[in-house]
């Protein structure tokens, strides 16, 4: 017993560091990223709000794990706590945490960029979490699909890769860490921390667009013996606290202006600083409270964190803070570093003219000095505006209809073994008649779908898209399929209360399940499906759904 206390203590991380407040930085301490009891969590939003407050926090948001469609809490304070509600969605290229946004009228769920896509919709801030787990599940995919903003640090990764790591050190670490914990919960945490590898892809992004770099605690207060996703397991351990996470990092946000102590109000100001990137993400495990500014002027203005300002000769950069002793800042461009390991606590570079993404890192200092203490958000440097639009594909040449508007004979409804559906023909405004399939999911069998299917015998190999009409009853998304004798193409299209015009491309369609090639054999394409499931329809769902002038088009 005496060894094992001797290498605990030899082992302990150092002390998180007390900081004098030298400046006031206009910044609120909070953390994004929280489950409770609710999906896979430990606590009740009351307990966390609880710990909240212990660890000092102004504000959190609880991301439980869900569909969207559950109506999000009211702000409410709690034990001096702003308590905000967000969600958690599953997509089949990671997991898509969504805020300030209200609830879903279908599931989101399939693929992530659809996902996105209706959160956008809705009015959302969406965020790319964990994106470098080595969960496979768990890791973001979807690099192409427009998202709002990007975890840099997740907790839960951070312990998960020390796990999976193939050498040993890694996995000795974690494992003095795990003994050191009780006794210095979030300096433990903290030793495992390291910014995520997928940075330089926020880069490679961020150099098109404006994307805000948050941190997770990924809080849980549990982990289970067999790691299930999300955690499921009976068994569980309730390490690390809610309060050990929130000791460990935070994202401090800069509001517009102070907050009131009215819930619904702040939450405004709160949401409104996040969407624009008002924000760093600071280690508190390694030291706190932090005071940080970061600006950057030029002849043409002056910049903040998260905003941007045009391009007019050199840039000057301007970064103040309350760093301890030993810690290092670096000023970057991109991934170019255009000031190093800087010690100074007042910090003012010259960048040369042209545009850029600037950000600043403060790193801590001795068995600590992996460890980003401070993480900016960035300040662009470019013409102001909106984005390049990315050029329209080509019009289409050829058109060939599916459906001429007077005879089904090609078309029918196919099942599940229990749901139902039926086709007629209903008279529209614009052309002879629309296709109106009335479907009925069933809630007794899984896997349950309706799909309305039209023959293509010759296949569609003289074709590269595929054009409709949609109308629905309410809101919904369905599956667009390209079928062949083995396997399955997808691609997913939203249907509004009002017709709307769609053109999907084939080189958009995913597999579905297993197939021996990712692109679509077009040559083999048997059917042409429309399939309301319960991917983004609820088992028991009932409506009608009204297809116009689909067409096989090519260039």
């Amino acid at each position: 017993m005496t060894v094992v206390a001797i290498f605990v203590w030899a082992r302990l991380p150092p002390k998180r560091q007390i900081l004098p407040a030298t400046f006031a930085d206009g910044t609120v301490p909070g953390v994004i990223h929280i489950h409770s009891a609710r999906s896979d969590g430990r606590g009740s939003v009351e307990q966390i709000a609880h710990e909240a407050a212990r660890a000092g926090l102004k504000f959190i948001i609880i991301t439980d794990h869900g569909d969207a469609t559950r109506t999000a809490d009211s702000p409410v304070y709690r034990e001096g706590v702003l308590c905000l509600d967000g969600v958690e969605i599953s997509t089949s290229g990671g997991h898509y945490i969504a805020i300030d946004m209200p609830a879903s009228p279908y599931p989101l769920a399939g693929n992530a960029r659809d996902v996105v896509e209706d959160v956008k919709r809705l009015g959302g801030f969406g965020i790319a979490a964990h994106p470098d787990s080595p969960k496979p599940e768990l890791q973001w995919k979807d690099w192409i699909a427009p998202f709002d903003g990007l975890e840099i640090i997740n907790l839960d990764t951070a312990w998960r890769q020390k796990v999976t790591d193939t050498t040993w050190r890694p996995k000795a670490g974690l494992a003095a860490r795990l003994l050191t914990y009780p006794f210095r919960p979030a300096e433990s945490i903290t030793g495992l921390i390291s910014r995520s590898s997928e940075f330089y892809r926020w880069d490679a992004l961020s150099r098109r667009r404006h994307i805000v770099t948050v941190p997770g605690a990924d809080a849980h207060a549990q982990i289970a013996w067999r790691a299930s996703d999300p955690i499921a397991a009976k068994l569980s351990v309730p390490v690390p606290s809610y309060e050990a996470a929130f000791r460990t990092l935070s994202m401090r946000v800069r509001p517009d202006r102070p907050l009131t102590g009215t819930a619904a109000t702040d939450a405004a100001l709160i949401f409104h600083a996040i969407r624009a990137g008002h924000l760093y993400t600071v280690i508190d495990g390694a030291a706190t409270p932090p005071s940080f500014e970061f600006t950057a002027s030029n002849t043409l203005g002056a910049a903040g964190i998260g905003d941007q300002v045009a391009p007019s000769g050199p840039v000057a950069l301007h970064v103040r803070s309350n760093a301890p002793d030993g810690f290092t800042t670096t000023i970057w461009r991109g991934v170019d570093p255009i000031a190093s390991d800087r010690t100074e606590r007042d910090i003012t570079v010259t960048a040369t003219a042209g545009e850029g993404v600037y950000w600043v890192e403060i790193h801590a200092a001795g068995q600590l000095a992996a460890v980003p203490w401070i993480t900016s958000n960035a300040i662009y440097v470019r013409p102001l505006g909106p984005p390049a639009v990315i050029p329209a594909r080509a019009p289409a040449r050829t058109s060939r209809l599916l459906f001429d508007g007077r005879s089904t004979e090609t078309w029918r409804v196919v099942t599940d073994a229990t749901s139902l559906g039926a086709l007629d023909m209903t008279p529209t405004t614009t052309v002879d008649n629309a296709l109106r399939l009335r479907f009925g999911l069933s809630t007794s069998t899984a896997n349950q779908f309706v799909a309305l299917s039209v023959a293509t015998p010759q296949g569609v190999a003289s074709n590269d898209r595929l054009s409709f009409s949609t109308r629905a009853e309410k809101p919904m998304r369905i599956s667009v399929q390209l079928q062949t004798e083995k396997a399955r193409w997808q691609r997913s299209v939203y249907v509004d209360t009002d017709t709307q015009a769609h053109t999907i491309f084939f080189d958009e369609f995913t597999p579905i399940g297993d197939s021996e090639t990712y692109r679509v054999p077009l040559g083999d394409v048997r059917n042409v499906l429309f399939v309301v499931d319960t991917t983004n329809t609820r088992p028991g769902a009932s409506g009608r759904l009204w297809i116009t002038s689909p067409a096989l088009q090519g260039n």
